[in-house]
């Protein structure tokens, strides 16, 4: 869904497709229509975001096939779907992150989707988000490999400013601070990656792991003000529907607060986390799933109407 500021901003609002995976086109299309489709008509919206998941495979399909690509986006716009972020984190399967930054398929994965997204992004939309993994789990990180990921990095910014002069789009590439990760945190975020292009590679904030306590999100905040750097995506937003309460709402209002009265850049993406929703056990078939995405978004939806904001056409 897209909502927007009094100031103008556009905010881009959508749900991490990664939910119901597909290893091939045929299988994502068919589950676009038999989930995205009924959660868009009981929002009742005429337009809403996914943010799509693709498999190594299905990426390099869609590179290698340009009628295929062009089928694709065909089909997000026949069901009245938009798409201006892909998941990046997934290796084969999307729970497993797949290969580190030292690796030359992270690298080759990561811009095949950029190069898809440039194209998939509507007429209208200039900047494009992927989320990535922070570099690589920390226990397997000699120092050796921090000079080879870091030339990676820095061969992806110049592949990414290269796509921007084709095609005008600007697709940003967002680390998400883990803990046990090379990045922990956003201020080493800030360090290892931003310091090589802060346009085209920022930070992908996680809304819960801010609220429960792994960052102070004040202090992240201010740490992406004062460097300049974008936030490239803000993720695992979700309700928590039947847990304990938590604090992610007030995480989300300050971090929209902030991107909006431009104290923190970033291209005001949002997306709903799914991996981890909690379907009720008596509940089956494709219809259960997608009453919790639809509650799963209009309480995102209701938490930035709270904030001002305006649905947008």
């Amino acid at each position: 869904m897209r909502l927007r500021h009094d100031d103008g901003t556009l905010v881009h609002l959508a749900y991490n497709a990664g939910v119901h995976p597909a290893e091939d086109l045929e299988n994502l299309i068919a589950h676009l229509t038999r989930y995205a489709v009924p959660v868009r008509k009981r929002l009742g919206v005429e337009r809403m975001g996914i943010g799509l998941w693709l498999s190594p495979s299905v990426a390099d399909h869609l590179t290698a096939d340009r009628i295929e690509l062009v089928r694709l986006r065909r089909s997000l716009e026949e069901r009245g779907l938009e798409v201006v972020s892909l998941n990046g984190t997934g290796g084969r399967n999307q729970e497993v992150p797949g290969p580190d930054w030292a690796k030359p398929e992270r690298y080759r994965y990561t811009m095949a989707l950029a190069k898809i997204l440039a194209f998939l992004l509507p007429d209208d939309v200039r900047f494009g988000s992927i989320s990535t993994i922070p570099i690589g789990w920390r226990r397997d990180w000699p120092a050796d490999l921090h000079s080879i990921a870091t030339r990676r990095l820095e061969r992806l910014a110049r592949e990414l400013r290269g796509i921007y002069s084709v095609t005008g789009k600007t697709i940003r590439v967002g680390f998400e601070p883990w803990p046990g990760c090379v990045l922990e945190t956003t201020e080493q975020a800030l360090e290892r990656v931003c310091g090589i292009d802060s346009e085209h590679l920022g930070v992908c904030l996680d809304a819960c792991h801010l609220a429960c306590g792994a960052e102070e999100p004040g202090a992240a905040l201010k740490g992406l003000a004062e460097a300049g750097a974008p936030v490239v995506k803000l993720g695992h937003v979700h309700s928590h529907t039947g847990e304990t309460p938590s604090s992610t709402g007030a995480v989300l209002h300050d971090t929209l607060t902030a991107m909006l009265s431009g104290a923190v850049s970033g291209s005001a993406h949002i997306e709903v986390e799914t991996h981890n929703l909690s379907v009720p056990g008596r509940a089956k078939g494709p219809g259960a799933l997608v009453s919790v995405l639809a509650d799963e978004l209009a309480w995102a939806r209701t938490n930035l109407t709270s904030l001002g904001l305006q649905l947008a056409a």
